[in-house]
């Protein structure tokens, strides 16, 4: 047939973008396409030519007018019912977010998402591939890991000879730990997981040392440290609540502020300590106290930030709930801030010697057994794990705080017969003589640095290749929190050449 009064393809696609098509004509054009070779031989020969015969694609101007026409099209046919129908849904998912927001459903401080990120974001900073990658983004980074390594290697002899003459409690050396590198996290969650094995198969409950606070404080006072007062222990919240608002709770007498502090509550995640500013303050806000005592009275722990959470659940769901009050500890200036607080410093103990300490005050701040002060003053600093050498909070070394910090956390875990143990300790500016234990960990989950990939190998070698000796004496049997110094019943008194004066 003849082809040459026929329209040829770009005219018909040009047709077609035009909006003059019906199916039929896109047929035929679709069929003339596969049959007339004629027209691709001219393509060809206009490209070699280097000619063009008009570019049939359509801009992106057209195309936007084109689907500004669609939705003006559209926008004539939306009914009333469509635009209430549009805002209803609209206010559905406001109100449903805002709702799961408030009751930390999947979103909201402890939502299900929110724990996800936290926990997850928490494992990796302290993985080995965390801290090697910062080394080589920043040089700082990288000055830190080698000075973390090379107070691991100076540390490493001391800590085995400490611990070749340690005595560890029966309880302690049931972790099952088969390799030196094992990382910080990992550590804690064989700690866990043989806790939680002992208490389900055989009732050991010698994990209340920590978890449970007021066996904590017991502990504590039975070994004669010094502690910020505590006026008492109370089993009944009820009971509680009438003597915290009648005066027999906080003697007419004492200091404020005090604390209200919860016995089966040990994680941050619970919130569960609160000041109580002053007696006043204290009626004025009896309301909204009582609703926060009966709250916590019935809360359950769950360490949701780490990962070690379900075996360690197992262990505080046991708990039966307490309640105590404390008194205040002297507050004193730290130089970072110019501020005046509690300071307070956390030491860590591998075989019943101190390894590091880190502080809640300053930025981030981490001291080492050599006097080093380690402080990360940047965003990015802090980021990288890049360290200062601080100029700040110096009089901590100069005023002979840091020897007396590490006889009383050293003395505290021979005491209990642990190989290792974070001893929380309040120390004050110009008095180091008072120094006093605030709390105990055994699940630390403070923010070591470098010092992450480095500290659990000091803690697994000595399990790995059995640097210690297990104790035989007459209270092996009786639970951590049972050991007394003073009743000469308690592993590693032969160690104890200070006993506790800290009373």
């Amino acid at each position: 047939p003849e082809t040459h009064n026929k329209p040829s393809y770009a005219a018909t696609m040009k047709w077609r973008l035009d909006g003059h098509y019906t199916k039929a004509t896109l047929k035929e054009a679709k069929l003339r396409r596969r049959v007339d070779p004629t027209e691709d031989m001219e393509k060809q020969e206009n490209g070699r030519s280097g000619t063009n015969k008009g570019n049939t694609r359509p801009s992106i101007s057209h195309r936007l007018n084109q689907i500004q026409k669609l939705l003006r099209k559209k926008a004539k046919t939306v009914k009333a019912r469509d635009i209430i129908m549009a805002v209803l849904v609209v206010f559905a998912l406001i109100t449903t977010y805002n709702a799961m927001y408030e009751r930390n459903i999947v979103f909201g401080e402890k939502g299900a998402l929110t724990k996800f990120i936290i926990n997850r974001r928490r494992n990796i900073a302290q993985t080995q591939f965390y801290l090697h990658f910062w080394t080589y983004v920043d040089s700082g980074a990288e000055k830190t890991w080698h000075k973390a390594k090379s107070y691991y290697e100076t540390q490493k002899p001391l800590f085995e000879k400490a611990a070749r003459e340690f005595e560890l409690h029966p309880y302690w050396t049931r972790t099952k730990i088969d390799r030196i590198d094992a990382g910080w996290y990992e550590m804690i969650g064989l700690r866990a997981k043989a806790m939680a094995d002992m208490y389900e198969n055989e009732n050991r409950d010698d994990f209340r040392i920590e978890k449970d606070k007021c066996q904590m404080y017991k502990f504590f006072t039975r070994n004669e440290f010094r502690t910020a007062k505590i006026y008492g222990y109370w089993d009944d919240y009820q009971r509680f609540t009438d003597d915290l608002f009648n005066g027999k709770a906080i003697p007419a007498n004492s200091s404020w502020p005090n604390f209200f502090k919860c016995c089966h509550l040990t994680q941050g995640s619970s919130e569960s300590t609160r000041m109580l500013k002053s007696e006043k303050w204290l009626q004025e806000n009896k309301e909204e106290m009582k609703n926060f005592i009966k709250e916590k009275w019935e809360y359950r722990a769950d360490d949701w930030e780490r990962p070690w959470a379900k075996d360690m659940n197992k262990l505080t769901d046991s708990l039966v709930p307490g309640i105590m009050v404390q008194g205040p500890y002297p507050m004193s200036l730290q130089d970072w801030g110019q501020e005046q607080t509690v300071l307070e410093l956390k030491v860590e103990t591998f075989w019943g010697r101190a390894y590091l300490a880190s502080a809640n005050f300053g930025r981030d701040t981490i001291i080492l057994r050599d006097g080093s002060i380690e402080v990360f003053p940047s965003e990015w600093e802090n980021r990288v794990n890049a360290h200062v050498e601080s100029p700040y909070n110096t009089w901590i070394r100069e005023e002979g705080h840091l020897e007396r910090v590490w006889d009383l956390a050293e003395t505290a875990a021979k005491i209990m017969g642990i190989d290792q143990v974070r001893i929380d300790i309040f120390i004050k500016r110009g008095d180091p003589d008072a120094i006093a234990i605030n709390e105990n960990s055994i699940s630390s989950g403070m923010g070591y640095r470098a010092h992450f990939e480095f500290m659990p190998k000091i803690w697994a070698q000595g399990h790995v290749e059995k640097w210690y000796k297990t104790y035989e004496g007459a209270s092996k049997d009786l639970p951590v929190y049972e050991q007394s110094y003073p009743k000469k019943q308690c592993p590693n008194q032969h160690l104890i050449t200070k006993p506790p004066p800290y009373v």
